[in-house]
């Protein structure tokens, strides 16, 4: 093996155990970072990103039953782990939908059953307690 060969695998493994650490680090830490940004994809409102933290709309920023929502997320990143969360997160939205995938269902704790099972309809009509939001999760429309 070439010494270029050899660094680029050194930085490769170096930077593989920096990440990991990084994920166990903040698999622990229950104060995670909070970033306010004018807008997020898919006309979210806030969104949790393991092992970074939680992203959330700057006009949504003293909204603390949405706070709430995303921190029920950084709970189950920390309880599952980045993997388990990830790849557990996904199939239930795969099978179930985002309405009915049951990391969802958990993180609504503040809303009515009805909202529970039809949050984003509630969402976009006003019904939800944590959020309104008419474009909520309306992929054609980028506001």
């Amino acid at each position: 093996m070439s010494p270029a060969n050899t660094l680029g695998l050194g930085i490769s493994i170096g930077c593989s155990l920096a990440f990991i650490y990084y994920c166990w680090k903040q698999r622990h830490n229950n104060d995670p970072q909070i970033f306010y940004r004018e807008k997020l994809a898919n006309n979210n409102n806030a969104r949790t990103v393991p092992p970074f933290g939680i992203f959330v709309k700057e006009s949504e920023k003293d909204n603390l039953a949405l706070l709430k929502h995303e921190m029920i997320h950084w709970r189950q990143f920390q309880r599952e782990g980045l993997l388990k969360f990830v790849f557990g997160y996904t199939m239930e939205a795969a099978v179930n939908g985002y309405d009915g995938n049951k990391y969802e269902i958990e993180a609504r704790e503040n809303e009515t059953d009805y909202c529970k099972e039809n949050y984003t309809e509630c969402v976009r009509n006003g019904r939800s307690n944590t959020v309104f939001n008419p474009e909520f999760r309306n992929f054609m429309s980028q506001t």
